[in-house]
């Protein structure tokens, strides 16, 4: 199978067109996106009301897409006639990479991207949330000025970077980026120098996000953000072995007491909330042999929160990739350098590992369970409950020095 972003690619269809196959004229685009649910522009239809804002066990919000869909949806909205087009196997939305076909103009897309586009169907408890959708837009239009590589959001015929769509009885958000080729992290060999260069370029980013604004991140919630914790106890249902449940349990209420519970004195800004082996393209320059960061992809996380949340989220992943507990400290490392945190906050880094841990590891026994034959759910499973058990058991000071001490020995040492 096909790889892109570390998830596997279906190849759904492949197709070729001649130069006078038809497609929608303009005008046929505008009426047609004129008759959707909402305009495009922030506002929310009548038929969308929100009833809530996080996940409900038994919900499944998943979009229920056909194949046909993505071809006339891509035509309909944007005048792109495919040439090919996977899908990429996601958490609870629908995404599919494209290519045009070259041998047919598409004059009603303004920029064109020749590595071609990544179609994205949110699914329908976030489609509800149609200023959220504008603040990422216009977060990925912001990065893409201050030097931070991240996929463009590719206006459609109606200059809207987004449009609702009713899909086989829903109302699904559909917008189009640009697709940013590259290996992604997962793919290549996880070094102390990619760990540093990870958390470099981490700062980087929330440095860039740090003066972004958007009505949107004010009020919004997801049950993915580390605020959201508490809200797991109604899932736990999921987690069969006793054991496990009760260390689920236990870092429910710790975090809920130690952290949540200093919210309003924790520094707060905008983050990009799901830094991980999937969503970081990497890199390799000519004649080298270690690699760097070349951009960020999956804004879907994206909220007003903590920074420590971002950094113990972020840290999580990098633990889960090194396979080791003590390299993280590496990558502390990397991002102090561009963002230096007080040591008071970064106190608090063990709790939120643990909490991200639950956070992946419950909801992906959850998702799976409505989705028993998308095994992408469970990549955390097996290595995240030995290291959620291993960190629960270390003390807070011990995982701080660990931290402390790998970080500056990387440092210090002549041939980083």
């Amino acid at each position: 199978m096909e790889q892109w972003n570390n998830v596997e690619l279906t190849n759904m269809s492949k197709k070729s067109y001649t130069l006078n196959h038809a497609y929608d004229a303009a005008e046929k685009l505008n009426k047609e996106n004129n008759a959707t649910p909402s305009n495009g522009n922030g506002t929310i239809a009548d038929d969308q009301a929100v009833d809530g804002d996080l996940l409900k066990p038994g919900s499944d919000v998943r979009p229920k897409v056909e194949p046909d869909d993505v071809e006339s949806l891509l035509r309909r909205l944007y005048g792109i006639t495919i040439s090919e087009v996977k899908e990429i196997i996601a958490y609870d939305d629908r995404n599919f990479f494209v290519k045009e076909d070259s041998n047919v103009k598409n004059p009603l897309i303004v920029t064109h991207c020749p590595n071609g586009y990544v179609l994205k169907i949110l699914n329908s408890l976030d489609s509800k949330k149609e200023d959220f959708v504008d603040g990422q837009n216009q977060l990925l239009l912001y990065l893409g000025k201050h030097s931070v590589k991240c996929p463009r959001p590719i206006a459609n015929a109606t200059g809207k970077y987004y449009s609702v769509e009713r899909l086989n009885g829903n109302s699904n958000v559909v917008r189009l980026l640009e697709y940013i080729p590259g290996e992604i992290f997962h793919q290549v060999p996880v070094t102390k120098h990619l760990l540093y260069r990870s958390g470099e370029y981490l700062a980087k980013l929330d440095r860039a996000l740090k003066n972004f604004t958007h009505t949107a991140y004010e009020t919004h919630k997801t049950l993915w953000m580390l605020q959201s914790v508490p809200e797991l106890r109604q899932f736990l249902y999921v987690v069969k072995d006793q054991e496990r449940r009760l260390i689920c349990e236990e870092v429910i209420d710790a975090f809920e007491a130690k952290v949540l519970s200093l919210l309003p004195t924790l520094e707060h800004q905008i983050i990009h909330g799901d830094f991980n082996e999937q969503n970081i393209v990497v890199e390799q320059a000519p004649n080298q042999t270690e690699y760097t960061i070349k951009g960020v992809i999956d804004f879907g996380d994206t909220s007003k929160s903590p920074l420590i949340f971002e950094i113990g989220v972020a840290l999580t992943y990098m633990i889960l990739q090194a396979n080791d507990l003590a390299n993280g400290g590496i990558f502390l490392a990397g991002y102090t350098s561009g963002i230096p945190i007080d040591n008071s906050e970064l106190a608090h880094l063990k709790y939120c590992v643990a909490a991200r841990l639950v956070q992946s590891l419950v909801m992906g026994l959850y998702t799976h369970t409505l989705h028993p034959t998308n095994d992408y759910l469970l990549v955390t499973q097996e290595q995240g409950w030995k290291l959620l058990q291993k960190l629960w058991r270390e003390s807070m000071e011990d995982v701080d020095e660990l931290w402390a001490t790998i970080g500056h020995q990387y440092l210090t040492q002549s041939d980083k």
